[in-house]
């Protein structure tokens, strides 16, 4: 499976998805490597909901790893570190989908293909990997 995402995101000055800052999740099945191309700074204004929300610190240590990474840089956001965890990252899924960031966009295209992609590298026993 192989999904390109990057037609929600197209810049309206240069045409380009997310000006150039397309990420790639990616596994391998079988000796293949599959992945989903999305441009991530869209993906990122769902990420930093919570950041621009202003919520207590208790709440904060409650989201998943993958969204205190995007926020604080560090992890899958440092470049050293592309490898991420499948269930975290279908709780983040989750989380974006319960909360108010939500939309039209994220619950048509991004969730219902990174959830398949996601549940399919679980299935298969693939590690998940990110590039940025």
């Amino acid at each position: 499976m192989t999904e390109d995402l990057t037609h929600l995101c197209i810049c309206p000055v240069c045409g380009a998805p997310d000006c150039g800052a397309e990420y790639t999740l990616w596994a391998e099945f079988e000796g293949q490597k599959e992945y989903v191309t999305f441009g991530g700074g869209s993906f990122g204004n769902y990420l930093d909901y919570w950041y621009y929300e202003g919520i207590p610190f208790c709440e904060y240590r409650k989201l998943p790893e993958f969204v205190r990474h995007h926020t604080e840089c560090i992890g899958w956001r440092d470049h050293d570190s592309p490898e991420i965890d499948a269930n975290d990252f279908l709780r983040t899924l989750e989380s974006i989908k319960n909360s108010k960031k939500s939309d039209q966009d994220f619950e048509e295209y991004y969730y219902p293909v990174f959830k398949r992609f996601v549940e399919n590298a679980i299935k298969n026993d693939s590690q998940l990997f990110i590039e940025i």
